[in-house]
């Protein structure tokens, strides 16, 4: 690039870069604060631990602590996805004003109502689930943590494979990801 002293590219490269580094600087803060809510549910849950960022139409994993069981499912930090797919993208657009614009541009939701009807069960209940949605014989449970003026800012997740997490033990994985995240939803001054 070749940018002239008053170029107004030059100005809007210069904002895009510091809105970069914000982001970053935000996500890395953010990651830092959630490690010992996430460290605990790594010991109570002994499962891949993640904790994804909204961005925009995607959600990214800032921080992960995988299982140590042999046989287990990690995404691994800097991981995006689609918003509108898995448990964790669910788990934040359920508390997103006006979800419907995220489902309009993906062309990955044949029936919106039917998906918005599940966002109001899932805020209702306060976590989603997904089976066998991303990867065969994955599941996983994630619930939204909250910014200090109350927006949904991304979830924490358990994944684990299905031949361990059971419907006993999500219930047990839900009451722990919920009291984590109001934990970490308090950190960060909601």
């Amino acid at each position: 690039f070749v940018f002239s002293e008053g170029d107004p590219q030059r100005f809007r490269l210069g904002e895009a870069v510091a809105h970069l580094t914000y982001v970053w600087s935000a996500s890395l803060e953010i990651a830092n604060v959630a490690q010992p809510m996430m460290r605990r549910l790594w010991e109570q849950t002994g499962e891949t631990v993640s904790l994804l960022l909204h961005q925009g139409l995607n959600r990214v994993c800032i921080a992960e602590l995988p299982s140590s069981q042999p046989l287990s499912f990690k995404r691994g930090v800097g991981y995006s996805e689609k918003v509108v797919l898995g448990a964790s993208g669910r788990a934040i657009l359920a508390y997103v004003p006006d979800a419907l614009r995220y489902l309009e541009g993906s062309g990955l939701i044949d029936a919106p109502q039917i998906y918005l009807d599940e966002l109001q069960r899932i805020k209702s209940a306060g976590y989603a689930i997904s089976r066998d949605e991303l990867i065969q014989g994955a599941v996983a449970v994630a619930v939204p943590f909250f910014s200090g003026n109350g927006h949904v800012l991304g979830s924490l997740a358990v994944f684990g494979p299905k031949v361990r997490l059971d419907d006993q033990r999500i219930e047990v994985f839900v009451e722990c990801l919920i009291r984590e995240a109001n934990l970490l939803s308090q950190a960060l001054g909601h």
